[in-house]
């Protein structure tokens, strides 16, 4: 070997060696990465995407078919670090969990095995909302061992569903319940895989990483229908508004455990509305209060609260004082609640007799559907514990990274399609719904959809459209006023990654390529557009707070329908019924520590 030879070795050498470091700075050490993600593909996970908070820990629980980290069995075991676990398990019980506080931020990070390329890895980064929180613990001290919460799905759309969903979510973690997951179903209007009908058979799983929720999540436990019935069914006894209403445990109805084969489940949703605490909680009128502290939630310790919702309130005047100025985050529980009113007369407390069932149960339709979010529908009394749920949901509530992925190379094509067009790879985005929506009042022709929307999209600019309307033709108008470069999820479906993924997921996609937009026009009354306000909302509040710039909670979204609502999302608004109608920044403003 000459000396040119060694000389030319060792340079490369170096060069790569340079090369590692610096990528170790994006990305995790291939090899790692790839073992992390055969053990995920191992334990259940499969498929093509990874990222740190899919990795789910495992002997967790203690029980078959639960998924989490057990709370200490009592207050007093809390305080002399009981609870039944040992040894390394013991770091995760709220048994010895330390006083709340945030602790130090680490980048959260999705990673997406395919996506290697410089661009790849931005596009990546740049979904990313969340945070990664260690020491984030939850500040409540009410605790329910081996008690649950159960509902029904609701029965609108996807994210009427969802919404109801993340309610569901909250309160069990407020409470410090078991999370029961109803069976999978065909849930409406998301029957979209001609080919393949058991990808039309979903529950939440199929859309949120419940198992990693749970083990990221000290006190949260997610369990499956099956394996509660298996545990409890035929046990339970009986149970109204207040209390038992018999002593004769009630049947499980034929028997049957595993109902995620059987088509019609009515029995089993009257059953669980039987053995559960099942109470009608107005979703426009009431709410519910969450305590402190269990021993001080009787009516003559909230009244302080409570005594003001006898006086009454004009809203739609009242509510004037708060637009663009927000009550702290952090001020005492009657300002507080004084924003959150919200006109509203009526509420229900979770006080001792709520907490002594063994089961609450929330029912869909007939006077009982949640079509609410759960920062309108639950009120803390404490502040910390009301930042930290909206953290919660932030951080853990949120689409399998598989969508984010796909998610992440659409928004990169278009980005690519933008740079083409002359736009420096920014693009802005839009929601129009069109089919079956029942409020004639969003449901404009093209070029009043033109004029309504012009102030805030660049002529000539690249516009990602998020829509239901098949005959893409409607948009022309749109082409030829505003000399807009329109593109849909439509144009990329000849990717591989858009190709292999469940149809019935299409929609989440449109909504997370829709965040990303520079500016966004949505659909009012559609809570479609209000999770992507709230997303972008999310995104804006990272910025800021990286930038070290005051969050107000306006972000760059409009409504092109009715005219009157153009410029809601632009300034803080209070919240106000109904509340499903969008989403409000209270949600994001302000949530850290």
């Amino acid at each position: 070997m000459t000396a040119s030879h060694l000389f030319f070795i060792i340079i490369l050498i170096l060069t790569l060696a340079t090369l590692i470091i610096l990528h170790s700075h994006v990305s995790l050490n291939l090899t790692d990465y790839k073992s992390r993600i055969t053990a995920q593909a191992a334990a259940g996970g499969g498929g093509l995407v990874g990222s740190l908070r899919g990795f789910v820990m495992e002997g967790e629980g203690g029980s078959a078919g639960l998924w989490g980290q057990p709370a200490a069995d009592s207050d007093k075991e809390r305080e002399e670090g009981g609870g039944g676990s040992k040894g390394k398990d013991a770091a995760h019980n709220l048994s010895n969990m330390k006083p709340h506080r945030s602790g130090k931020k680490s980048s959260a990070t999705l990673l997406c095995p395919t996506m290697t390329s410089p661009s790849d890895v931005k596009n990546q980064a740049d979904m990313v909302y969340w945070e990664d929180l260690p020491n984030d613990h939850r500040p409540s001290n009410i605790v329910s061992p081996n008690k649950y919460v159960t509902f029904e799905p609701d029965h609108g759309g996807w994210n009427n569903i969802r919404m109801s969903m993340e309610t569901m979510l909250a309160f069990a973690v407020a409470t410090g319940r078991t999370l029961v997951i109803p069976p999978k179903k065909t849930m409406y209007l998301l029957g979209n895989d001609k080919d393949n009908k058991e990808n039309n058979q979903l529950d939440f799983s199929d859309f949120f990483d419940l198992e990693a929720m749970a083990a990221e999540t000290e006190g949260f436990n997610v369990m499956e229908m099956k394996d509660f019935l298996e545990l409890e069914g035929g046990k339970l006894l009986p149970f109204g508004e207040d209390g038992p209403v018999g002593d004769t445990p009630t049947k499980l109805p034929g028997g049957i455990t595993d109902w995620s084969e059987v088509f019609r489940k009515k029995p089993l949703e009257e059953y669980l509305r039987t053995v559960g605490l099942h109470r009608k909680f107005d979703t426009v009128r009431s709410m519910i209060i969450i305590p402190s502290d269990l021993s001080k939630s009787s009516p003559s310790d909230l009244s302080y609260l409570t005594d003001t919702l006898s006086t009454p309130s004009d809203w739609g005047k009242d509510s004037q004082k708060y637009f663009s100025s927000p009550t702290s985050t952090r001020s005492s529980a009657s300002d507080r609640f004084a924003e959150f009113r919200a006109g509203r007369s009526s509420y229900h407390v979770y006080d001792q007799t709520i907490h002594s069932a063994k089961m609450i149960h929330f029912a869909a339709g007939d006077g009982y559907r949640m079509l609410t979010h759960f920062y309108t529908m639950l009120f803390f009394e404490d502040p910390l514990m009301d930042r930290w749920t909206k953290r919660f949901v932030r951080d853990h509530v949120r689409y399998r990274d598989e969508m984010y992925c796909v998610a992440a190379k659409v928004v990169g094509r278009v980005r690519e399609i933008s740079r083409n067009n002359g736009d420096e790879g920014e693009y802005d985005s839009m929601h129009i719904r069109r089919g079956d929506f029942q409020y004639k009042t969003t449901r404009v022709d093209a070029d009043v959809l033109y004029s309504n929307t012009k102030s805030h999209l660049k002529e000539g600019g690249t516009i990602y459209v998020a829509t239901d309307e098949r005959d893409k033709s409607f948009f022309n108008p749109l082409r030829e006023k505003g000399n807009y470069n329109l593109v849909f999820l439509d144009d990329f479906m000849s990717d591989e990654d858009v190709a292999n993924l469940n149809p019935n997921f299409y929609g989440m996609l449109d909504q997370l390529i829709a965040t990303r937009g520079r500016n966004f026009y949505g659909t009012f009354f559609s809570t479609f557009t209000g999770y992507i306000n709230r997303m972008r909302g999310y995104h804006d509040d990272l910025f800021d707070e990286r930038n070290g710039q005051s969050n107000d909670g306006a972000i760059d979204s409009w409504y092109f329908a009715p005219k009157d609502k153009e410029e809601e999302m632009s300034k803080y608004m209070p919240i106000r019924p109904p509340f499903y109608s969008r989403e409000y920044p209270v949600a994001w403003r302000d949530i850290d520590e």
